[in-house]
């Protein structure tokens, strides 16, 4: 245990090293405060390594040069252009890592917050997409219909839930969603099924009918992003905020893995952890088998 600890110190020293010096960390707390959870165990558990890379406000690469190089085609014809309608963009990414790519989610500046996230196949994960949104007015198409949507103190997320595919890939399934308003105490079955528990929650306008899924093969990426054209729209308003300053535009990467690394000996871990327990997205990618990270 010590020894892949020391181990994995080692490697994520040289990495930040060699590719973040001399840049200033960008404090992203919005990611943070996770609480402590029990890492969870068992033959069906996923690994997804995930990173929000944050540009400035309509970068060439998040919105052209990148999707050259992603296959689009990872979501059905027919449902594209439903996602293209309400602002969202999705492709994936196999082979080498794109030089520009692995740049962005090995930097400080671009990607201060990467995590890794272990969960049941199943099990949903909610994945922030930016900090809360004072307002949030968007135009939601959905079947024909067009419906205008304003709340306030919203947060734009994505639920992740992941598969196991018959050929040994991993599918992810996307729904879309926006909580928003004051948390309320709401009666929820206990997680142990003793009764019913009170829990503060917010309101939510979830999309299923808007999600989309993506099987992934090892070393393989997903990324989702916004169209740049569609200012009204959901996606846009999840990843486009020319208000924040500086005003950034972000993108949503993730890779997942089977084989699970050791658990740490200290107890009370979480199923999230953050850079500083977790090497780089990217770089787990590119390092090789024998030095223990899943391929």
């Amino acid at each position: 245990m010590r020894r892949w600890q020391g181990v994995l110190l080692g490697l994520l020293t040289a990495v930040l090293a060699g590719c973040t010096g001399g840049e200033t960390t960008r404090t992203t707390s919005w990611l943070g405060g996770m609480q402590p959870l029990q890492v969870p165990g068992g033959a069906d558990i996923v690994q997804m390594h995930v990173a929000l890379i944050e540009r400035p406000l309509g970068d060439a690469y998040l919105n052209e040069r990148l999707w050259t190089l992603a296959d689009e085609g990872a979501v059905p014809t027919d449902h594209k252009a439903a996602l293209e309608d309400n602002g969202f963009r999705v492709g994936q990414v196999g082979g080498q890592t794109p030089p520009e790519l692995l740049t962005l989610l090995t930097s400080s500046r671009s990607c201060a917050n990467p995590r890794l996230i272990r969960l049941h196949t199943g099990d949903g994960k909610d994945l922030l997409l930016g900090p809360a949104l004072p307002a949030c007015r968007y135009q939601l198409e959905q079947d024909g219909q067009k419906e205008e949507v304003a709340v306030e103190q919203a947060d734009a997320m994505v639920t992740v839930v992941p598969a196991l595919a018959p050929d040994g890939r991993i599918r992810l399934r996307f729904t879309p969603q926006v909580e928003y308003g004051e948390r309320k105490l709401v009666a929820c079955p206990a997680e142990d099924h003793s009764g019913m528990v009170l829990l503060p929650k917010r309101a939510a306008n979830r999309y299923p009918g808007l999600g989309w899924d993506v099987t992934l093969a090892p070393n393989e990426y997903v990324v989702v992003g916004a169209r740049f054209d569609r200012p009204g729209s959901l996606g846009y308003q999840a990843f486009v905020r020319p208000d924040e300053s500086p005003p950034v535009q972000r993108l949503l990467v993730i890779r997942t893995s089977r084989t699970a690394p050791e658990a740490p000996d200290d107890a009370g871990d979480g199923s999230e952890e953050t850079l500083r327990q977790a090497p780089p997205v990217a770089y787990q990618a590119s390092v090789p088998a024998a030095s223990g990270t899943p391929r």
